[in-house]
């Protein structure tokens, strides 16, 4: 099957799947908008899954997966697939192994640290890097690279540059945390900084705030990654939010069967 067929194959099994509806009483996320981000997720996996020329899905990682907000969805749009899902919270891993049949993964404070022993023609990055400080987002990007299967791809959102407008309405941390980040983002295109100075807890410092990045210094740090190429950046293209980036194989440099003059 062709890309475009498979594609379109997916978005008709998907309208006509129905969307588990039990919640996690643990689960922070739920509120009025809680499917319609799950299903606006599933709009920007099928544009990757076209700009990347994929044409088959048979394994999924969700990371991090809450309590399935979004997971939920992948598992009727992926019918068939082997799922993975993968979160520091356990409780939440836990619900989505025995509510949708994934594998448990709970993750470490350093995402480096997870060996996941398998491959992924899918990983699914919901508001991870939304966290991470730049060296974090290169270095986790990085690892998660290395458990795409040969045609597999990352799509991961971000907080871009419409972000900067949204903190008015949303404010995502302490305003003077936010001008840290603010004069981060204007100096280098990458603000970050911490809920706190971490001094009471493991997380990993520069892995646990808020970060704001320009759609370039993004692209820029995936071009740094390994046996990797760029698919598609889309800004606020999640929940009209977050923007998207979808990366993964074969490389830039790679040659594939059909290949002219091979």
């Amino acid at each position: 099957m062709n890309n475009l067929n498979y594609v379109t194959s997916l978005m008709s099994r998907y309208q006509s799947a129905t969307i588990e509806q039990r919640l996690s009483p643990a689960d922070t996320m739920s509120g009025e908008s809680y499917f319609s981000v799950g299903r606006s997720a599933v709009d920007n996996i099928l544009m990757a899954c076209l700009s990347a020329g994929l044409a088959d899905v048979r394994s999924v990682l969700d990371i991090p997966c809450g309590h399935g907000r979004v997971l939920r969805h992948l598992t009727a749009l992926f019918d068939g697939a082997k799922f993975h899902a993968c979160d520091l919270d356990r409780a939440g891993v836990e619900f989505c192994a025995g509510t949708f049949g994934a594998t448990p993964v709970v993750s470490r404070d350093e995402l480096s640290e997870v060996d996941f022993g398998t491959t992924f023609d899918l990983i699914w990055v919901g508001s991870l890097f939304t966290h991470t400080s730049r060296e974090v987002t290169r270095r986790w990007m990085t690892h998660l690279a290395r458990f795409l299967s040969p045609t597999g791809i990352v799509v991961a959102t971000l907080h871009g540059r419409w972000c900067e407008h949204v903190y008015d309405i949303i404010p995502y941390i302490a305003a003077e945390r936010w001008e840290i980040i603010l004069q981060g983002y204007r100096a280098s295109g990458y603000g970050f900084s911490d809920y706190s100075d971490q001094e009471n807890h493991a997380y990993v410092k520069g892995s646990y705030g808020i970060s704001l990045a320009l759609p370039h210094v993004i692209l820029r740090d995936i071009e740094t990654i390994p046996n990797v190429r760029i698919h598609s950046y889309r800004e606020r293209a999640w929940a009209n939010h977050h923007d998207v980036v979808a990366f993964g194989r074969p490389a830039h440099d790679e040659k594939w069967p059909g290949w002219p003059g091979t």
